[in-house]
């Protein structure tokens, strides 16, 4: 009987481990994609990843249905290569210059933060003619600001004045320029802020 009862138990760990790998398919670890109506679709992300085409297109099959289709901006919310600490979100884009009341462009930008963040950062490779660079933003209750590197102290120190402890190090320059998101992060875990 107790031979019948681990038999049975071995069994039922097996059956169990096989259909958690057929279940796998739809869970964490594989590329997704956020569409406009917030679902979660899982699939496959392919094609030429440089930065100036992520920037503009996405190449996704869908895992359920083997649809390959090629998203623009504006057609998702948002864009997840599985095994990465970062995701593409869509976000307007206004360069420099932009009047106002005229639309930007339609971009995605890399999010290096969390959705429950009070500040997120974001890159965004931009070509200007046959240049190609990187914009860093912080965006705050929907207010996009890009990070001017050469007034980067001061300027963080200013966007970031509700926590004095982060100001100080900011002042002291105890962070290096590439440290961008670590102040991001050490910000929305803060809790000297005023609300």
């Amino acid at each position: 009987m107790r031979i019948l009862f681990i038999f049975t138990l071995i069994l039922s760990a097996f059956t169990l481990k096989v259909n958690a790998q057929k279940k796998g398919d739809d869970k964490p670890g594989k590329d997704f994609i956020i569409n406009n109506s917030y679902d979660t679709i899982w699939g496959k992300i392919s094609g030429n990843l440089t930065p100036a085409t992520a920037s503009l297109k996405l190449n996704f099959t869908d895992n359920n249905t083997g649809t390959k289709r090629v998203y623009k901006p504006y057609d998702l919310k948002s864009w997840h290569p599985s095994g990465f600490d970062y995701y593409f979100e869509s976000r307007e884009y206004r360069p420099k210059g932009h009047r106002a009341e005229e639309q930007g462009f339609g971009v995605f930008m890399k999010c290096f933060t969390p959705y429950e963040g009070d500040v997120r950062y974001y890159e965004y490779y931009n070509t200007d003619g046959q240049e190609g660079y990187y914009q860093s933003f912080l965006v705050r209750r929907g207010v996009m600001l890009e990070v001017k590197f050469e007034k980067f102290y001061s300027q963080l120190a200013e966007y970031f004045a509700d926590n004095p402890e982060l100001v100080e190090k900011l002042k002291a320059k105890k962070f290096k320029k590439t440290e961008l998101a670590k102040i991001v992060d050490e910000y929305n875990m803060g809790s000297n802020r005023k609300a």
